[in-house]
């Protein structure tokens, strides 16, 4: 359907450097930053667009990093000769000083404000992991102990298949959920990370002895053995607008149908798309088609069939935004990001692209 295909294609290609940095009128002339603040919420207060949230300290030079403030830090909006709003920042020398076990007095280290809520998103940046098919087929598996037992706990012996692996230290995963595109093309597999595992001495040919470490869940007969580089450390988040590259939602690890604010969810989108911890991306409803014809009617255009006729009596609607998600976790062909704004419930096959 071309209507619906020309309004994909303005999501997409719309340079979000176009868009002024827009104020809110009610945005705070002072706000002091205070603990459970996230760089999103503080944003939001100022922009209608939180996204665009390094523009407001681009004429501030003695602002190095805007990702990086701290409770207690003052924020003061003004606005040059020029009229454009812009944030300085007031931070206090006062050392916060805590007692060491040592009984000596030492600064405490302050955490920066986080970009989005760490309490949220922080298992699944820790412990979330999605693997391609064959990369997961390929890692050996756990085959039992020797009392001949089913599932295995912190500290057991468990005798694992080998596959040429020669480490030290492992991860123990599970296969626990298939990730398909809306044409139903498998992306991987969510992985569930069990449990650490650690090499006994000499491996007998072909086996891998392993003794259970470190039990998030019991491990099972058919757990598979993996490097322990397969977690890699999460990377620090910068907000910044998705360009040029649009996708859809597939699924949420709640496995609910609908979902809303502060809600994780897979995108078909990853790092084969250049796709980067921090992007904020545009949630929108797909515009329903309907028949003109005689009595108004929906029509279904997910198919094939339907996609192949240009039907000049079928009316398209554009896309609907409801919402903005930020991308905090990337993987080869999928990526997670956690909703922050929604006027509508959310649910599979939403588009996402520029917000």
């Amino acid at each position: 359907m071309k209507a619906l295909r020309k309004y994909l294609l303005l999501l997409g290609v719309i340079p979000w450097l176009a868009l002024s940095v827009e104020v809110k009128n009610d945005a705070p002339e002072v706000y002091v930053v205070k603990e459970g603040d996230t760089l999103w919420d503080i944003s939001s207060l100022y922009l209608l667009q939180p996204w665009l949230w390094p523009e407001l300290w681009r004429n501030n030079s003695h602002i190095q990093n805007p990702h990086l403030i701290f409770p207690g830090d003052q924020l003061r909006l003004t606005y040059d000769a020029s009229g454009n709003p812009q944030l300085s920042l007031g931070r206090s020398d006062k050392k916060v000083l805590k007692l060491s076990p040592t009984a000596k007095r030492q600064p405490k280290q302050q955490d920066a404000v986080p970009v989005i809520p760490w309490s949220v998103i922080s298992p699944i940046l820790e412990q979330g992991l999605v693997i391609e098919q064959a990369t997961f087929d390929a890692l050996p598996k756990l085959l039992g102990d020797y009392d001949k037992n089913g599932s295995f706990a912190t500290g057991d012996l468990v005798i694992g298949q080998s596959k040429g692996t020669n480490e030290e230290k492992y991860l123990v995963l599970r296969r626990q959920n298939d990730l398909f595109d809306m044409q139903d093309n498998l992306l991987g597999f969510q992985v569930r990370y069990v449990a650490d595992a650690e090499a006994i001495g000499k491996q007998p040919k072909g086996q891998n002895i392993v003794r259970i470490s470190a039990s998030n869940f019991e491990a099972v007969q058919g757990d598979r053995l993996a490097p322990t580089h397969f977690l890699e450390n999460a990377e620090q988040l910068q907000l910044q607008p998705a360009e040029g590259v649009q996708g859809h939602i597939i699924a949420n690890l709640r496995e609910h149908r609908l979902m809303g604010k502060y809600d994780v969810v897979a995108l078909d989108l990853g790092k084969t798309k250049n796709l980067q911890p921090g992007t904020v991306m545009g949630i929108y409803q797909r515009g329903p088609a309907i028949d003109g014809d005689n009595k108004p009617e929906y029509v279904d255009t997910s198919g094939w069939f339907s996609q192949a006729f240009n039907d000049e009596s079928v009316h398209q609607a554009p896309p609907l935004k409801v919402g903005e998600l930020v991308v905090f976790k990337t993987f080869d062909k999928v990526s997670y990001g956690l909703i922050l704004r929604a006027s509508k419930m959310v649910e599979r096959g939403n588009i996402v692209a520029r917000p």
